[in-house]
């Protein structure tokens, strides 16, 4: 059977609020993928599908049958809306289950509803939060589980802390400044085969590489940190109230546990993640080549981003920059960090897929072994390579150099902002001790390679190791193109033969990827180790030489104290002879047994094709690694062929609920959230279908029998239809009034200005204190359209009746209108108060006709402020009695539990007096 290419997607899934329901579409639609081809690879009836599902998921597994691939999942990022969807799909995959039915949970739970997200809203935010997180725990909870079925994943969910950690910079003068580092970083693994290298207990305390098994996702005391973070992450500042990181700080991966600088043992208050970290590219490139693998791979990094991403057209109706509403310019300038983020994340991405120092080396490696290469040739290169080992020698000296310094900057909390410094290394050699353990001497080193112990570094064995396994893969794709059916293989023999090439070179590539995370361990115990090596920072025991000592001193301590020699000789050999075994041809020997000439063949091929290539690298390249990709983005900007293509392709994202209402929209009505899902699952099969299908025709094709099996399954073709009619209007005015015409869109309306209205009143205020409160409680008793009874009777409430009726009436029809009809009311309210009074004086002279009705006019005008200030002087008084019974209270509760302890210790003491 043909070896299957591994389709590895690693995903980084963007915010948006409400746009989480489209988002949850496209993570409906990953799953279905994942498990149809699961079904495929396996051959065993799939679990459970949904009978709606069943159409869609038959046609994928057609998809991934013709492509010959096998599409797994292992590393997401999540933030904001996608930090929810991601940890849903990450809980399914480590616990080797299906993913919950979004359909019905986003349809359901995010409503603005009095049960749901309207259910009791806290003082300092419009939703409820609690809601929110323990529709999030009760999914996870309801999840199976199948530590059989599970497969290893990696989660990233980003928060934005309110405090910021401080991080020291120093310029090229030496000036001190201080940046604050708002981002944080929670990851979640299941991984049955991570290892770390520590040292091992005694009786032999050497280093060792030793399994880590991460099981978070079978952990239910995990699990609830989980539901925390994704919770955190999706909590829009103001719409949901900000989370306590305490219960978090196990997960937290950034600011970097191994820099022990101020206050990054601290637990904040975090909010949605998506404020200053969009787009988290960085730790889903570190973490894409640390898995192992068993087969070719092509690693996909898709960004699952729910907007078009393309800069507005000119319209030629739009007001003048003065005209310009202020919604429209807060909106701007919140979304402008986000983009400003991803155009930085963007960058980043482009600066490592142009790095090509691993593919010069896979080049040269592959060069000495091809067949029209002689033995002439070969000698050639390896002259080349003694000539141009003084100048490798150096390149790898000043690299170092520049990463021992950097990783101790960081340890000390100060990072330079200087370019890259030009390290003079025969200046160092001569300051300083040699290099030891980790660049050879001379280049003897390449005529008579050995593997233990190892010379060349750890940086020198990850590229080793990747080359091998490059050169696996490209073998493994020619055996399967050859083919083992008839008529590509002509004789049973010649079949089989190709069979056994095969599992021995998927059996090698497994070897190898053990390797790799074994290197990635040591490496990271390595960098660690230098960030801590100076004096200025750090746990002192932790700290391995002191900072006066030099780079090249501390580099070599630290190869001799943890015996990186023979542990990274370990995995050469494993490598090299893993790689020989595979790559030994027929006829030369049980591949079980090693073949010591064609093992230092391969080493040294290796090593030429190491200091050919790296002899004139920069830096970046000679110390760190970057994974061969490609990139997807999936948005929400393409059309479906089921619609006629002239009419709605020009709406782009616009097609979704969810970008109206300033990303809000899709939390308005139930239907709405239906009609974006169903956008989220076709458009996530449009991006998806252009990795496995090249052919355009076909693709289309497929496309299009997708979408139709799709819409028929969620909410069919017409009522899509009449959606996109309705969306096409230019201005979403009309929209939403048509649903404050409804009752439920009158009584939502009404719920979120109370919410609203209780923040901007609310404890949340800066200005504490018995009179604060009273002004507070009064302003909500006169406006606020549901009070407790015993606020009825109040003269507050009795006056701003008019007022509030007028308010509430016009501001449930049209909420953008709400301060310009705030200021109506309040001048009704006004005027109610002051005919009031007139009436009362008018009353007065009436009945007595008395002379002095002059004065009982100015006096009953001045009796209802009078009454307003009375009242205002109860309520404080109130105020003040109510705040110093709790702290009384409180003050109880204290001394009560400090007696119950008491009682308890003395309890104790004297059971073990009598024992």
């Amino acid at each position: 059977m043909a070896a299957l290419e591994q389709t590895r997607l690693a995903l980084v899934l963007n915010g948006g609020v409400s746009l989480a329901v489209w988002m949850g579409g496209v993570t409906h639609e990953i799953d279905l993928l994942r498990r149809a081809s699961r079904a495929v690879r396996s051959g065993l009836p799939p679990e459970y599908v949904d009978p709606r599902d069943r159409p869609v998921f038959e046609l994928w597994k057609r998809v991934v049958h013709e492509a010959n691939t096998h599409v797994l999942v292992d590393v997401i990022a999540g933030t904001s809306a996608g930090g929810l969807n991601g940890s849903l799909l990450a809980a399914a995959i480590g616990r080797g289950t299906a993913l919950p039915n979004l359909r019905d949970t986003w349809r359901n739970a995010a409503a603005l509803t009095d049960d749901k997200l309207l259910r009791k809203p806290p003082y300092n935010s419009v939703l409820d939060g609690r809601f929110f997180q323990d529709t999030i725990g009760d999914i996870l909870n309801g999840m199976g589980s199948s530590e059989r079925d599970a497969e290893p994943v990696t989660l990233f969910v980003t928060a934005t802390a309110l405090d910021g950690v401080p991080e020291d910079f120093q310029d090229g003068f030496g000036g001190r400044f201080d940046v604050a580092d708002h981002r944080r970083i929670y990851k979640f693994q299941h991984d049955p085969d991570a290892v770390v290298f520590r040292k091992a207990v005694a009786p032999c305390e050497i280093w060792k590489t030793e399994p880590h098994v991460r099981r978070d996702f079978l952990d239910d005391d995990v699990l609830a940190r989980l539901s925390l973070a994704a919770r955190a992450s999706a909590g829009f500042p103001l719409a949901f109230a900000p989370v306590d990181e305490s219960p978090l700080l196990e997960q937290r991966v950034r600011p970097h546990p191994q820099i022990p600088s101020r206050g990054r043992d601290r637990a904040s208050w975090i909010v949605d993640g998506g404020l200053l970290n969009n787009a988290p590219f960085g730790p889903v490139l570190e973490a894409i080549s640390d898995r192992r693998v068993e087969g070719p791979v092509r690693r996909v990094l898709v960004f699952v981003v729910p907007s078009s991403g393309v800069a507005q057209r000119h319209v030629e109706n739009r007001p003048p920059c003065k005209a310009t509403e202020w919604p429209s310019v807060l909106g701007t300038a919140i979304n402008y960090p986000r983009e400003a983020d991803f155009r930085t994340g963007t960058t980043e991405l482009r600066e490592h897929m142009g790095r090509h120092s691993h593919s010069r080396h896979q080049e040269l490696f592959e060069r000495q072994f091809h067949p029209e290469t002689g033995e002439a040739q070969r000698e050639a290169m390896l002259t080349v390579a003694e000539q141009l080992f003084t100048e490798y020698r150096h390149s790898r000296i000043a690299a170092a150099v520049w990463k021992i310094r950097q990783l101790r900057e960081e340890g000390r909390g100060v990072r330079s902002l200087v370019g890259i410094p030009q390290e003079n290394a025969e200046a160092i050699l001569e300051n300083g001790a040699p290099p030891t353990g980790w660049v050879p001497r001379s280049a003897g080193a390449l005529g008579n390679p050995v593997a233990a112990p190892w010379e060349w570094g750890v940086h020198g064995v990850e590229r080793l190791v990747w080359t091998l396994a490059a050169d696996i893969e490209r073998r493994l794709k020619e055996a399967r193109r050859n083919g083992t059916a008839p008529p590509c293989a002509p004789t049973v023999e010649e079949a089989e033969e190709r069979e056994r090439e095969e599992r021995c070179l998927g059996r090698a590539l497994e070897e190898l990827s053990i390797c790799v995370r074994a290197v990635h361990a040591v490496t990271d115990r390595v960098f660690g180790l230098l960030r801590n090596a100076d004096t200025a920072g750090g746990d002192p025991a932790r700290r391995k030489v002191a900072a006066d000592r030099g780079p090249i001193a501390t580099m070599n301590t630290i190869y001799k104290d943890l015996g990186l020699g023979r542990v990274l000789g370990e995995q050469v050999e494993a490598a090299v002879g893993a790689y020989a075994r595979a790559t030994a041809g027929p006829g030369k020997g049980a591949p079980e047994q090693p073949d010591r000439e064609r093992e230092r063949t391969v080493l040294k091929a290796c090593l030429v094709a190491e200091v050919v290539a790296q002899s004139f690298s920069s830096p970046e390249e000679l110390v760190e690694h970057t994974p061969q990709f490609e990139f997807l983005r999936l948005g929400p900007d393409e059309h479906s062929p089921v619609f006629p293509l002239d009419k709605y392709a020009p709406l782009g994202e616009r097609k979704l609920y969810g970008v109206r209402l300033d990303h809000f929209g899709a939390f308005v009505d139930p239907k709405w959230r239906e009609s974006d899902f169903t956008w989220g699952r076709l458009d996530g099969t449009h991006h998806l279908l252009r990795l496995f299908v090249a052919n355009h025709q076909e693709r289309r094709s497929l496309e299009l029998d997708l979408h139709e099996a799709i819409l028929e399954a969620e909410i069919g073709t017409e009522r899509m239809s009449r959606n996109l009619d309705e969306l096409a209007e230019p201005d979403d005015r009309k929209l939403f009034t048509d649903y404050l015409k409804t009752a439920q869109g009158r009584n939502t309306a009404g719920r979120l200005l109370e919410a609203v209205l209780s923040i901007l009143v609310g404890k949340g205020s800066p200005i504490q204190g018995a009179w604060a409160d009273a002004g507070r409680t009064m302003f909500w008793r006169g406006f606020g359209r549901k009070v407790p009874p015993w606020h009825w009777p109040w003269p507050s409430r009795i006056v701003g009746l008019p007022g509030r009726w007028l308010w509430w009436g016009r501001v449930t029809r049209n909420p953008a209108a709400a301060l310009q009809w705030t200021v109506w009311a309040a001048l009704v309210t006004y005027g109610v108060a002051v005919t009031g009074a007139l009436a009362i004086a008018g009353l007065i002279e009436w009945r007595w006709h008395d002379d002095w009705a002059w004065l009982m006019l100015v006096v009953a005008g001045l009796g209802v402020p009078l009454l307003f200030l009375l009242e205002f002087l109860v309520t404080v008084a109130l105020s003040w009695w109510t705040a110093r019974s709790r702290r009384r209270r409180a003050r109880r509760r204290v001394k009560k539990a400090a007696r119950e302890r008491a009682g308890q210790e003395g309890h104790q003491e004297g059971a073990r007096e009598a024992g």
